[in-house]
């Protein structure tokens, strides 16, 4: 993978890590109140989901570095209204540029560094990197928002870090990343829309790794809406001191990079043994969020959760090379965004049952939940491959 593209992947994470700790805070301090604060989060969210697939077209159909600089500008504009913002309304409008900048950028870098891998150690390597870029500079992100959320009024340090960021990157992408421009494609092999979109959307449908996939991409969402919006809470109730909560943070996303490196380790060694690690790993995340379900002490809590993100991190790798394998380089992008997609209607749907589970039965039993599933997904695809031998690997 090229060190510009990896800088440009890590500048990526950096800016969003930099506005996390402090991104509904600053939304209250820019025009939303506790009643319009969901209404705000939600406009971000629809974006993302109704912008992840024809951005990811735009992208395939128009060029990955295109894409991603459009996302910059978005996400430059974007925060340009956070900066000045006193409303709702610009508040709301900065959510949903916020959100096509985010859809924008899905799939495209991504894309572009993954079409690079000429053989299979080599697309383990580029996905576990990419993986690995996005967990360390989401955790020195975090750490340097805590920071600057006490400069300036109003969260307006950690505004002005993120588009310092962003204008950086896209500095980077515009003169250090070259792709052969469309035109340079004959024009009976160029890709045409329609077929473009049904080819696309026709690789969901596949029988076997694919359809496996998708199943286990919606379940990963609502994995991780499950824990990274009630682990804070639940942590909060065995009275940590506050600096607790940026470790338990940055432990987390350490995790992530540990399990990122144990599977390239290991599928450099057995690229054959990709469909099982990630079903193990998927299995083994479902018994960390059982053991978070049970935790009864900070310190067994921390634990779980740690494990919890060090098979994500991993299956995460597995994940990831199983699709690229899949995917033609010709609808990358567009395939990459749609199983964004995917992983959004994952958060949706965890979001919704969230409020019914969390009032019958309180917020940990949606761990309890998304332990159940992951197992028994992973339990019936272990036994699918086993009277399947034709099942792809």
């Amino acid at each position: 993978m090229r060190k510009n593209l990896q800088l440009v992947a890590l500048l990526r994470s950096l800016a969003t890590g930099v506005i996390s700790p402090v991104l509904t805070l600053m939304a209250l301090s820019h025009g939303a109140t506790l009643a319009t604060l969901s209404l705000a989060l939600g406009a971000y969210s629809f974006t993302v989901i109704a912008a992840e697939f024809p951005s990811g077209v735009f992208a395939d159909l128009f060029g990955r570095k295109l894409s991603y600089v459009v996302s910059s500008l978005l996400v430059l504009a974007a925060y340009a209204l956070f900066l000045v913002s006193r409303s709702f309304e610009i508040l709301l409008l900065a959510m949903v540029l916020n959100g096509l900048g985010r859809a924008f950028a899905s799939g495209s870098i991504d894309a572009l560094a993954i079409d690079e891998a000429t053989n299979e150690a080599a697309l383990v390597k580029v996905t576990a990197r990419l993986s690995i870029l996005e967990s360390v500079g989401l955790a020195v992100g975090a750490l340097a928002g805590g920071l600057l959320a006490g400069l300036g009024t109003a969260y307006s340090g950690n505004i002005l870090a993120c588009m310092a960021l962003v204008a950086t990157m896209l500095a980077f992408t515009l003169f250090t990343v070259h792709e052969a421009p469309r035109s340079s494609v004959a024009p009976e092999d160029r890709p045409r829309l329609g077929a473009h979109l049904r080819e696309s959307l026709g690789f969901v449908k596949r029988r076997g790794v694919v359809r496996m996939l998708v199943v286990f991409t919606v379940l990963s969402g609502f994995a991780i809406f499950v824990v990274e919006t009630y682990w804070q809470p639940a942590l909060a109730s065995y009275n940590p001191e506050p600096w607790m909560l940026g470790a338990v943070n940055f432990i987390g996303f350490g995790a992530v990079i540990l399990g990122s490196k144990f599977t390239e380790w290991r599928l450099t060694r057995a690229p054959h043994t990709t469909a099982v690690l990630m079903l193990a790993q998927k299995a083994l995340w479902g018994a960390s969020l059982f053991a978070l379900w049970l935790s009864s002490g900070a310190v067994t809590f921390v634990g779980s959760y740690a494990l919890g993100y060090l098979f994500l991190g991993g299956s995460s790798v597995a994940e990831s090379t199983l699709l690229n394998r899949e995917a033609p380089s010709a609808q990358r992008a567009s395939i990459l965004s749609l199983f964004s997609f995917l992983l959004q209607i994952g958060v949706l749907l965890a979001s919704l049952c969230g409020y019914w589970v969390t009032a019958a039965l309180g917020f940990r039993a949606l761990w309890l939940l998304a332990s159940g599933l992951l197992c028994a997904c992973t339990l019936a695809y272990a036994v699918y491959r086993a009277v399947k031998p034709h099942f792809k690997h």
